[in-house]
């Protein structure tokens, strides 16, 4: 039944008796037939001893010795059944038994009563054990074999002594037995089409009819040459924040019907992955390159491009990323593995297509990846997380305005490093919150130490946690009696989408005295409504346009520009990575006010910081 349903599907390769779900289904199938087979054996027995009593007790001893053949051979069977536990062949093995009884009762003194039960039993065997379909042609040839040896009894056995039934008798066997094959026709059908309703939600996508990941994988012949990609509709998640979570239904009926529409032009099946993941799977020859691969897949993505989703008046533009993969018979590797591997580079090189070449570098990247994690862990539990602080120097580089809070690591071989490389994990493993709640600690005591400004960097996450805010009410009492404060620094690129939580946060931070910087602006989607929508103190130009000053005459225009601007907006501009004195230089003439980088000071911990109060060099000046 399952082969011919997928079959019209179009899956002929799928070998759906590999999967879990099917697994499943079948060993609870075979466990209900076992409990059938074992009732119908046990309840066989109880009729067959029932029988015999009733002979005994009758005085009826000439059939003795064949109710007792029977007994013992039901006893027999069921031993034989329940050690070796063969379904289908006991399935088939029960039910001829059924037959032979029932024809058997025709020629029986007394046997109406056996024909009786025989008839009754018959329907609901045959379709509990073998199916409504195959247990209709069964119990359509039990009632010809019974009515053939009905006929054959009446009309060559003329004598009446042989005739054991009348027409009226057999008439209704044959109404019993219709009456309760259809009410269990119609119950094992009901079950038959809720079980593949409930295939068809394992098998296919509910909202776009494709199949999932499991026919995918169930569907590659180790011994053939494919490419498989994984396409990904990369503004789906915007497309559905602009117009409504309901969209998303819209937009995923909307590239599957393309991605099938094309299916024939370019030789590929279709599956769904997730809500905006495809799998294409293109069976090739031997000797495919993954420029051959590339080429064909970008094919694909032209024919996707010519047409755009309707939406009221406007036509929408969905833009895809596809990862793709080689896969021939040698592969020890999951195929979907390898192409999520080519869309994750795809996504951090921003290109369209990316083909799996090379695990090298991902299984390095992996590497890296759990010891940095490790490092982390080892950090928290051993307490060997250190606060270094890098000063923020006036324009003439001579006086230290404030101090930059940094988090240094302690790493495996017992060296400290940057916190930089390891922010990704943090991210990723919900380990990020706990290194701001350690520096934004370790910048209250220091502020109590020696009375300065001190800038820690937050993200959006940290803004929204009840905790987080808990915390800063917690450093402004330790602080509240001294001159110096905390400045947040929140990352422009990616943390002030959320405009409303941001200016929440700095009107309740104001109250306290403490002063808000925007960090690395001028990066990637930075823009100046940023700078107008919210009442920051201070602006951090990102380090990577202030190293380009010197060589790249845009990157110093919009330096130039970003320093103008905020002049006009009294706002008050820091350039990172000041690293040699050209680049001093340069903004100094550029009217910068605030100077930072290892030209002029390295980050140290808070005792070895230059220019302390108590050491009597520099007074620092409030950032005002």
């Amino acid at each position: 039944m399952l082969e011919r349903k997928f079959r019209k599907k179009g899956l002929t390769n799928f070998k759906f008796k590999e999967t879990q779900w099917y697994k499943t289904i079948r060993n609870e199938t075979r466990a209900y037939k076992f409990y059938v087979l074992i009732f119908a054996l046990l309840a066989s027995l109880i009729v067959s001893i029932a029988f015999l009593l009733i002979r005994i007790g009758t005085g009826q001893f000439e059939l003795f010795g064949f109710y007792l053949g029977v007994i013992l051979f039901i006893l027999l069977e069921t031993i034989l059944f329940v050690n070796f536990k063969r379904i289908r062949v006991m399935s088939w093995f029960l039910l001829v038994q059924v037959v032979v009884a029932l024809v058997a009762s025709l020629f029986m003194e007394g046997g109406y009563a056996l024909a009786l039960l025989m008839i009754s039993v018959c329907p609901l065997m045959a379709t509990q054990l073998r199916g409504s379909v195959k247990g209709t042609f069964f119990f359509g040839g039990t009632l010809f074999v019974f009515l053939s040896a009905y006929a054959f009894q009446r009309f060559i056995f003329i004598s009446p002594e042989s005739r054991m039934f009348s027409c009226f008798e057999v008439s209704f066997l044959v109404a019993a037995a219709s009456i309760i094959f259809i009410l269990s026709f119609f119950a094992e059908r009901r079950k038959e089409v809720l079980v593949a309703h409930l295939i068809d939600l394992l098998v296919f996508d509910e909202t776009t009819g494709l199949p999932d990941k499991d026919v995918l994988c169930q569907s590659i012949d180790p011994s053939q040459w494919y490419i498989l990609a994984i396409i990904k509709i990369e503004n789906f998640s915007d497309l559905v924040a602009l117009f409504g979570y309901e969209f998303s239904n819209i937009i995923s009926q909307f590239a599957s019907q393309k991605l099938k529409k094309y299916e024939l032009r370019h030789s590929y099946k279709t599956y769904q992955l997730k809500y905006n993941e495809y799998g294409l799977l293109i069976e090739t020859g031997e000797g495919v390159t993954a420029n051959d691969a590339a080429l064909r897949l970008n094919s694909i993505l032209k024919s996707l491009e010519l047409e755009s989703l309707p939406w009221e008046q406007d036509r929408i533009r969905l833009v895809y990323r596809v990862g793709g993969a080689l896969i021939n018979p040698e592969d020890d590797r999951s195929p979907l593995s390898k192409a999520d591997v080519a869309l994750k580079k795809a996504e951090r090189g921003h290109s369209v297509i990316s083909i799996f070449e090379n695990d090298n570098d991902e299984r390095e990247s992996a590497y890296k990846y759990v010891i940095r994690f490790t490092e982390l862990i080892n950090n928290r539990d051993n307490e060997s997380f250190r606060a270094v602080f890098q000063p923020v120097f006036s324009a003439d580089g001579l006086g230290i305005v404030w101090y930059e809070a940094l988090l240094r690591i302690k790493q495996l071989d017992g060296e400290y490093t940057t916190i930089y490389p390891y922010l990704g994990v943090a991210k990723s493993t919900g380990f990020y919150q706990y290194l701001t709640d350690f520096i934004l600690r370790k910048s209250a005591e220091a502020i109590c130490l020696y009375d300065v400004d001190i800038s820690v960097n937050i993200s959006i996450n940290d803004i929204v946690r009840p905790e987080f805010i808990a915390l800063v009410d917690q450093v402004y009492e330790m602080t509240k009696d001294k001159k110096g404060r905390v400045i947040f620094e929140i990352l422009e690129s990616d943390e002030m989408v959320e405009l409303d939580k941001c200016i929440w946060f700095i009107e309740y931070i104001s109250t306290y005295g403490f002063k808000i910087a925007i960090d690395d602006f001028g990066t990637g989607y930075s823009n100046y409504s940023n700078l107008i929508n919210l009442p920051v103190d201070i602006v951090k130009i990102d380090g990577s346009l202030i190293k380009k000053i010197r060589t790249d005459e845009s990157a110093r225009l919009l330096v130039e520009g970003i320093i103008h601007f905020c002049h006009k907006s009294n706002k008050k501009i820091v350039a990172e990575f000041v690293e040699d004195i050209h680049v001093f230089e340069s903004l100094k003439d550029m009217k910068i006010d605030f100077l930072q980088g290892y030209y002029l000071s390295l980050p140290a911990q808070i005792s070895e910081c230059p220019y302390l109060p108590e050491k009597g060099l520099l007074e620092i000046p409030d950032c005002k």
